[in-house]
């Protein structure tokens, strides 16, 4: 191997690792609560990339994050920091308790939960500890009001409408634009 072919090869393989690592994309959100309330969350995707080279790619979810960031609420739940898709965040409008609604993209993280009937995962705030629990039946069929479609190489601030022109695509799954109360699974 000549000093020239060595050095492209040294650089070409660099670059092949830099491509599939882990990374996080993050950026803020406008989330309209089911009360009318608008708040912004700062969103955080880890994430690692695969594909073939010069083929197609994608990336695979490690975990997401959501913090409110405006308005300063003096119930201001912690960072939800789960290796799910958040779909739903809102608080309860009869015991005002947070929660999220989360799912997920691949079959082996609906394995890890057990292979639920639905593709979601509840989280309610007790005691300053986000806990899951299985979907609250009253739930089914409210709109998502996170964006869940998120790109491997990032994404911008969004608002409201900016959320909703993305998530109009037909090609979305239902599952992603609301909590279903149906659902087949290719797994």
């Amino acid at each position: 191997m000549t000093r020239h072919s060595y050095w492209i090869t040294l650089v070409f393989s660099l670059l092949q690792l830099a491509g599939c690592g882990e990374t996080n994309v993050s950026w803020k959100e406008d989330v309209q609560l089911s009360s009318g309330e608008m708040i912004v969350v700062r969103r955080t995707a880890k994430t690692k990339a695969f594909g073939e080279i010069a083929g197609p790619g994608g990336w695979e979810n490690k975990g997401m994050t959501v913090e409110i960031v405006m308005p300063t609420l003096k119930d201001k739940p912690p960072i939800w920091d789960f290796p799910f898709v958040p779909l739903l965040f809102d608080r309860d409008s009869q015991t005002n308790q947070w929660f999220m609604v989360s799912t997920f993209y691949s079959c082996e993280s609906w394995y890890e939960l057990g292979r639920p009937k639905l593709p979601y995962v509840e989280y309610r705030l007790r005691d300053g500890q986000w806990v899951s629990q299985p979907l609250s039946v009253g739930l089914i069929g409210k709109p998502a009001n996170m964006l869940t479609t998120i790109r491997s190489g990032g994404e911008p601030d969004h608002t409201i409408a900016t959320k909703a022109a993305i998530e109009s695509d037909p090609a979305i799954g239902t599952s992603y634009r609301k909590i279903v109360a149906n659902w087949a699974t290719s797994c």
